[in-house]
């Protein structure tokens, strides 16, 4: 099996600088390095009855190795091993299929099957006839590619009962579908699902079908990958179909050499919250864990706080954008025009500075008032992912502003806010605190108005207080923010 795993290893390698992009985008194909597939399999525990391995996606069989070499190299006493790996790119069949063999040649009673169908559509065909296969056990590393609402792939998605927009999300509906009652799921996929709205159906259907028993978070967004120079981070998941909900055991490591594992058990409702409508997975680590929570948490329903996308979509009204602003336009804003967290408008810059008036951008103005603005796309350079900006009534060129759509916009109704709890906000939104908040559930830099709602936020009285103090600072920086927040925090 050593022999094995230095196979598997050197021809993922090698598949990694030999093969097309194009190749890889068609498949959504990124196969696992040997070490992170032992730690997956390590996860599963041990058991001495028939094991029923599913593998979708299977690539050139790293993954089903990994479990074989596991449980030869701990001698469990598995009277049965029977495994179905699936892959629709034909260049890999000679290498899983001797893989597999020299992998399965150690058991005395073992047998594998190679589909080369199509794994969605095949298992959504058997499983509306009642005639699917189920499996004990799934590890899989499914392909990652987004797709259309009304593509064949969501079609199928739905026969589970699941509405996704991944293939990833996909694959892991139709596996969890094709799972035993107390059989276990272990994935290695995007983090992305684990907030914002188009993946709440698919964190529901987890939720309904099975708990959450492990969860792993690579820290480092390009380490997991790193021939293969994909930047998303990504968590293993196991999950066990149709089994209680218990506590999560959580892990952290920077790469896939597993140096200075951390791990250790929360209870679940630090993974979802008791009062999240939207169901955000979050993934605290042990400092947070150890944290007490805020004084009297709110959301901003209870403040009456809105937040909305900013909703001048600029390329649509190109022949509205102004250079410079006239009597006859309304000021535009984009990012570019904050520095220091505060409206810094005109400035000569690629971006236009004012649009004209007309019926249909009128729709879409906002009265003089106080304004805070988060990004919605911060770089990966950038050491904060939610970074807030305030605009207030003296920022105004006239009764009426516009806001672009890479902006979101706090307000009241479409209205201007209150002064103190605008600049609390500011002071609010801008503190580690609530950075650090954001990456539990997001391991992207896309900051959506559906994030900023599932934010916690102190109540009305502690909000006016800190904006009031932050009214008498004229320099804004990070320490005064911080500084302010932990005031109010125990």
């Amino acid at each position: 099996m050593i022999a094995v795993s230095e196979l598997l290893e050197k021809e993922r390698v090698s598949h990694a600088f030999t093969t097309s992009v194009s190749h890889k985008e068609k498949y959504g194909q990124y196969f696992t390095p040997y070490p992170i597939a032992r730690f997956m399999s390590s996860l599963f525990p041990v058991t001495d009855k028939k094991i029923k391995l599913l593998d979708p996606g299977a690539g050139i069989g790293i993954l089903s190795c990994s479990f074989m070499e596991r449980i030869i190299k701990e001698k469990w006493n598995t009277p049965d091993i029977h495994i179905s790996a699936y892959d629709i790119d034909s260049s890999v069949y000679p290498e899983l299929k001797e893989n597999l063999a020299i992998a399965s040649s150690a058991f005395k009673n073992s047998d594998y099957e190679i589909f080369s169908e199509d794994f969605l559509e095949k298992t959504s065909f058997e499983y509306s006839w009642k005639t699917n296969e189920t499996y004990t056990h799934v590890i899989m590393n499914p392909p990652y590619k987004k797709i259309l609402t009304n593509s064949k792939e969501r079609q199928l998605t739905r026969i589970f009962g699941l509405e996704t927009v991944n293939l990833y999300s996909a694959f892991m509906g139709a596996a969890i579908s094709l799972t035993e009652d107390n059989g276990y799921i272990v994935a290695i996929v995007p983090r992305s699902f684990c907030n914002g709205l188009y993946y709440k159906p698919f964190r529901d259907f987890i939720l309904t079908n099975c708990s959450i028993k492990h969860i792993h978070l690579f820290e480092s967004r390009d380490k997991a990958f790193k021939e293969e120079a994909v930047l998303q981070e990504n968590i293993i998941i196991m999950l066990q179909k149709n089994t209680k909900q218990e506590d999560v055991r959580i892990s952290y490591c920077n790469d896939d050499s597993f140096e200075g594992l951390i791990e250790f058990t929360v209870p679940f409702n630090q993974i979802l919250y008791d009062d999240d409508k939207e169901k955000y997975f979050n993934i605290p680590t042990k400092k947070q864990v150890d944290k007490e929570k805020v004084i009297n948490y709110s959301n901003l329903k209870d403040l009456n706080i809105n937040v909305s996308t900013g909703p001048i979509v600029d390329f649509r009204i190109k022949h509205l954008l102004l250079k410079d602003f006239t009597d006859n336009s309304y000021p535009l804003v984009y990012s570019v025009h904050f520095k220091n967290y505060r409206f810094v408008w005109p400035q000569e810059t690629k971006k236009p500075n004012a649009i004209m008036s007309s019926d249909e951008v009128k729709k879409q103005l906002f009265p003089k008032g106080y304004y805070v603005l988060v990004k919605r796309f911060s770089t990966k350079e950038e050491k904060k992912r939610v970074v807030a900006f305030l605009i207030t009534p003296g920022d105004f060129a006239n009764d009426q502003i516009a806001f672009e759509n890479h902006l979101n916009v706090f307000h009241s109704d479409k209205t201007g806010l209150k002064r103190n709890i605008a600049y609390g906000l500011i002071c609010w939104l801008n503190s580690t605190y609530i950075d650090e908040k954001f990456r539990l559930f997001s391991g992207h830099t896309q900051v959506n108005a559906t994030d900023l709602r599932n934010l916690p936020y102190p109540n009305f009285e502690k909000l006016e207080q800190i904006g009031e103090k932050m009214q008498k600072e004229k320099i804004w920086e990070q320490q005064l923010f911080d500084s302010l927040v932990k005031e109010i925090i125990q």
